[in-house]
């Protein structure tokens, strides 16, 4: 009769300790919420532009990624400079950025790809709220 009390108390701890193992981390534990950090800031990827393209949507505050095939000697210019905040592409200590943009307002802006060989496009960006 111990052996069995013995058998059962330890199925007990057994189960408590699976569901103990099981349950979602501790209150100070943020990966196991859907909680932030207070200072955690969230990272929203940016608006991939295809070489060529000719049309694009994003919102307020998104960054558009404009790929080129050649990005020395790519510059973009824009029609709308309240719309748009526009970064040419360039190199910085070994790294290559591609040229690109910061949505500022909403709007319809164009920008002017000009590539190396001075042939051009137009990629027009409209931005919502």
């Amino acid at each position: 009769m111990h052996a069995r009390r013995s058998l059962a108390v330890a199925a007990a701890l057994i189960s408590v300790g699976l569901l103990a193992g099981c349950s979602s981390g501790s209150s100070g534990d943020a990966a196991a919420t859907d909680e932030a950090p207070a200072n955690a800031t969230q990272m929203i990827p940016p608006v991939i532009i295809e070489p060529g393209q000719t049309e694009a949507s994003a919102g307020v505050g998104d960054f558009l990624d404009i790929l080129v095939d050649e990005v020395a000697g790519t510059t973009i210019a824009t029609d709308n400079a309240d719309i748009l905040e526009i970064f040419q592409a360039r190199e910085e200590e070994g790294v290559v950025y591609n040229p690109g943009a910061k949505t500022l307002a909403p709007g319809t802006a164009v920008i002017t790809v000009t590539l190396p060989d001075n042939t051009s496009y137009d990629l027009t960006v409209t931005v919502t709220e």
